[in-house]
């Protein structure tokens, strides 16, 4: 009985070791698999969404990439390491005596370092496991699970701003992350223009096209494999995407692009660029610049001499140019609007200058005074030269002709520091680059700046007629302040982009917020959504433009007051461009819409000019000029 008692109140030496292992394999795994995973889990799902409202966690440099592989080796070598090491504690039985013997409490508070060595072990697999939380919170973003719609906003928001950081990385442009300002360049950046090849396969045909970019495309760091399979639309046009980079069309007539930004967020290194890739292609380049700032100006001219072509900074403009119709057109355009009182002078003023060209158009303002003086060589009926000379002032015995000759030489005075018979013209540039300065502050140059989109648009009239489609790109910078009251803005932009395309120009047209198109707000929408490419930079009221890349359904919930009782909730479209995200948005940051798709991009750089080097580019002084 003592026997059987005995054999039942102790375990056999097998069931001992069995007992041992399990415990030792117990040990094992909760050191070895489970202790290195606390701190990625924990970090994770504890602080995960938290941190993924922070644009460096989306950041992913080279080095994330190496530490994660050299993380998971290493951990797996001190698993495995400690496998062998066990398996050969329970073979020599060891393991036996450490987990059976008298002092086993101590034996396994001998553990704790081991314990915390694994532990500390799992901050290798930190990059790993923020690599996979990544796109876990991506595959989130992306079906909009997140719960909380500010915490899902932030998560967009971080994204385009770690998407933004990588594109100047690529580019070698150094950004102060606090302030989103430009803060120094690599000595390896790159700088517009870029040139790319372009390969396009169709039915067996391979066609290769070399562009020019201006841009580089700030695409998502981090995309799950629902985006990667999405059927997104894609830019066309603009968008190189083998290459990332933003390029001019190929064809001048679908180089058409609205720029809305404020001051100082890159846009003139943003046109500058497009204007040079322009240059490359061959085309003929107008820049009109309503801020008339001589340094700019000078700066582009010699960025356009680097890359092998002639440009000029003018101040003098042909205003006797073109068909006696459009002469006619503009100088009608100097006088004052009709207001009833002086619709007599007018139409007096209208009917001499016609009758005086038909031998020709007029060429400046003593061709103007030798046609007055004899009128029957130029009159088509000598009824006309009658009228031309009939004295309509008793008092001042002045001639209809010498009345009309006064009151443009009136009007003109103003124009005289800015007009020549020698100026530049549209159909007869000086030099591939034609740089015009335009100050509006100054109601003459306001004049000035209206008379030459006046003139623009007679340009693309001529082209129709004449059929001509060869390339051509006008760029006028802040657009708005060139159109005269009389003329709403918005509906001078959305006909000028209805022309220039049958025309084969290109047009380029830039302002500093939505409202400057048009203060009518149908107006406004119609220019926005001419067909024109539109590109958005910072802005302080950008939601007239952000309408335009589209909106998603987004639920909004609402809760118990003091308790996390869901109550109601309701789908509303939200915008996909976020209007804070474009408050926000670095320098040189910019958004480009065309045909239902959106593209991030970042603006190249300009390459550093000493503008005092240029030769020829100094218009001749003035008084009054860029005052």
């Amino acid at each position: 009985m003592s026997g059987q008692g005995q054999a039942a109140g102790q375990s056999s030496p097998g069931t001992e070791l069995a007992r041992t292992v399990f415990v030792a394999v117990g040990v094992l795994v909760g050191f070895v698999v489970f202790l290195p995973l606390v701190l990625p889990v924990l970090i994770g799902f504890r602080w995960g969404l938290l941190l993924a409202q922070k644009s460096v966690f989306w950041l992913v440099p080279t080095w994330q990439k190496w530490a994660s592989a050299a993380g998971v080796a290493i951990v797996v070598a001190v698993f495995t390491g400690e496998v062998f090491w066990a398996i050969e504690l329970v073979r020599s039985g060891a393991a036996v005596a450490f987990l059976t013997g008298p002092g086993w409490r101590e034996n396994l508070l001998s553990l704790v370092p081991w314990a915390l060595l694994n532990l500390a072990i799992g901050l290798l697999l930190l990059p790993v496991s923020w690599a996979l939380h990544r796109r876990r919170v991506a595959w989130l973003v992306r079906h909009r699970r997140i719960r909380d719609v500010a915490v899902q906003d932030f998560i967009e928001a971080a994204r385009l701003v770690a998407a933004d950081r990588t594109a100047a990385a690529r580019i070698g442009v150094s950004i102060n992350t606090a302030t989103g300002k430009i803060r120094d360049l690599d000595a390896d950046a790159m700088f517009a223009p870029v040139e790319t090849t372009v390969v396009t396969k169709r039915k067996r045909v391979t066609k290769t096209t070399t562009k020019s970019a201006f841009g580089v495309l700030a695409t998502a760091t981090v995309r799950n494999v629902d985006e990667h399979l999405l059927d997104a639309r894609e830019v066309r046009d603009w968008i190189d995407g083998a290459h990332g980079l933003v390029t001019l069309p190929d064809a001048a007539s679908a180089c058409r692009m609205l720029l809305i930004a404020e001051s100082g967020t890159g846009k003139t290194v943003f046109l500058n660029g497009a204007m040079l890739c322009a240059l490359v292609y061959g085309w003929p380049v107008f820049f009109i610049d309503a801020k008339g700032d001589p340094a700019d100006a000078r700066s582009l001219i010699q960025l356009a001499e680097q890359i092998g072509v002639t440009g000029t900074y003018t101040t003098k403009w042909n205003l006797f140019s073109g068909t006696g119709q459009q002469v006619t057109e503009k100088l009608m355009r100097l006088l004052p609007p009709p207001d009833g009182a002086n619709q007599h002078y007018l139409t007096e003023i209208r009917g001499v200058l016609s009758w005086l060209q038909h031998s020709g158009p007029l060429r400046g303002v003593e061709d103007l005074r030798r046609r007055i003086e004899q009128p029957e060589q130029h009159c088509d009926e000598q009824w006309q030269a009658d009228l031309v000379s009939t004295i309509v002032d008793g008092r001042a015995g002045k001639t209809a002709g010498e009345r009309v000759f006064e009151s443009l030489s009136v009007a003109l005075e103003p124009l005289r520091e800015w007009i020549s018979e020698d100026g530049w013209t549209y159909h007869q540039p000086a030099a591939q680059l034609t740089v015009v300065p335009v100050v509006p502050v100054d109601t003459a140059q306001a004049k000035l700046g209206d008379l030459i989109l006046m003139d623009l648009r007679n340009f693309i009239a001529d082209r129709l007629g004449s059929g001509d489609k060869s390339p051509a790109l006008v760029v006028v910078d802040e657009f708005p302040q060139l159109v005269s009251g009389e003329v709403d803005a918005g509906d001078s932009a959305t006909s000028l982009y209805e022309t220039c395309r049958s025309a084969g120009m290109g047009l380029i047209l830039a302002a500093q917020s939505p409202v400057g198109i048009s203060n009518d707000e149908t107006i406004r929408r119609r220019a926005l959504s001419s067909g024109a490419a539109l590109v958005i930079g910072r802005s302080k009221d950008p939601e007239d433009v952000c309408m335009f890349a589209g909106t998603v359904m987004q639920l909004e919930a609402s809760g118990a007051a003091g308790g996390e009782e869901l109550n109601s909730g309701r789908s509303q479209h939200t915008f996909v461009l976020k209007p804070q995200s474009v408050r926000q948005a670095a320098d040189g940051a910019f958004w480009l819409l065309q045909g239902g798709a959106i593209a991030q991009f970042r603006a190249l750089p300009n390459r550093n000019v000493d503008p005092s080097k240029v030769a020829g580019s100094t218009p001749a002084p003035s008084s009054r000029s860029h005052a």
